[in-house]
C-alpha cells in the first residue's frame, strides 16, 4: 500500500530566518509522500530567496492573514491529508508517519491530533525545551494535527475573518458537525515560543477561547430555536 499524501501548509509573514529552520525540519522527516506549500502573506523581507532554497511549492499573495494564506495554499495542493504548520515551529522526527499510521488504523477519522511540546531559543541553534515529554498535553494547535481534506471541505476551510482564532474555530464546528477527532499520544510539534508569537500572551490566548465557546453556544441556540420553529410548523 502506498503513502497518502500529505500537503504541509505553511503560512507566512516577514520570519524568513525562522522559516529556514521550520523548513529544514519538515524535510529531515522520513515520511516521503508530502508536498511542502509555503504561502507567502505578503512578505517584504527575502522570504522568497529562503523557499527558492527548498524543495517547495512557493506562493505569494496580498497580506490577507493566516487564515486566508492557509486556504490558498489547500486550493494549490494536492494531498488527501493536509498538515497546517507554522512558519517558526519544528517538526518533531517521525511525526509525520505517526499521524498517518494512527489514520490508517482508523480511517473514518476526520482529524488525528498529536500533543505539542514547548521550547524557546535563546541562543542560535539551541533549542531549550521549557517543558518535559511528561508534561506535555494535547492542545487545539494546527501544528500539531492532521486534517482530511473531506473534513475540511465540508466545513468551507478556515474563517478568514479571524485573525487569531481560526483554529480554535475550525475545531469548534467539527465538533458540532459531528466529527471524528482522534487524540494520540506522539508529539507532533515543537512549539516555539517567542515576543513574536500571535498566540504567545496565555491570557489573550484564553480569552479568545472564551469568546469562540460563547460563539459555538449561541450557534447551537440558533440551530435549536431553527428546528424547534420547523417542529412547531409540520
Amino acid at each position: 500500500m502506498s503513502d497518502p499524501l500529505v500537503s504541509i501548509i505553511i503560512p507566512t509573514f516577514n520570519s524568513s530566518v525562522l522559516l529556514a529552520a521550520t523548513l529544514a525540519s519538515i524535510l529531515e522527516e522520513d515520511y516521503e509522500a508530502k508536498e511542502i506549500v509555503v504561502v507567502d502573506d505578503g512578505s517584504t523581507d527575502d522570504t522568497a530567496e529562503v523557499c527558492a532554497r527548498f524543495p517547495v511549492v512557493y506562493l505569494r499573495q496580498e497580506n490577507s492573514g493566516p487564515a486566508a494564506a492557509r486556504n490558498h495554499g489547500v486550493t494549490c495542493s494536492h494531498g488527501e491529508l493536509l498538515v497546517f504548520h507554522d512558519h517558526d515551529d519544528l517538526c518533531p522526527p517521525g511525526s509525520l508517519r505517526a499521524r498517518v499510521e494512527h489514520w490508517r488504523q482508523e480511517p473514518d477519522s476526520d482529524i488525528v491530533i498529536g500533543r505539542l511540546r514547548r521550547f524557546c531559543e535563546r541562543t542560535p541553534g539551541q533549542i531549550e525545551f521549557i517543558e518535559s515529554g511528561e508534561e506535555t498535553s494535547h492542545y487545539l494547535c494546527m501544528g500539531a494535527a492532521m486534517v482530511t481534506r473531506r473534513a475540511y471541505e465540508r466545513l468551507g476551510g478556515l474563517d478568514e475573518s479571524r485573525c487569531k482564532s481560526d483554529d480554535t474555530d475550525f475545531y469548534l464546528r467539527a465538533r458540532e458537525a459531528g466529527m471524528k477527532l482522534k487524540f494520540i499520544p506522539e508529539i507532533c510539534l515543537f512549539y516555539r515560543r517567542h515576543p513574536g508569537n500571535i498566540s504567545h500572551n496565555l491570557d489573550e490566548s484564553d480569552h479568545r477561547m472564551l469568546g469562540e465557546l460563547h460563539r459555538a453556544m449561541q450557534r447551537r441556540r440558533m440551530h435549536g430555536s431553527e428546528a424547534t420553529k420547523n417542529d412547531g410548523n409540520k
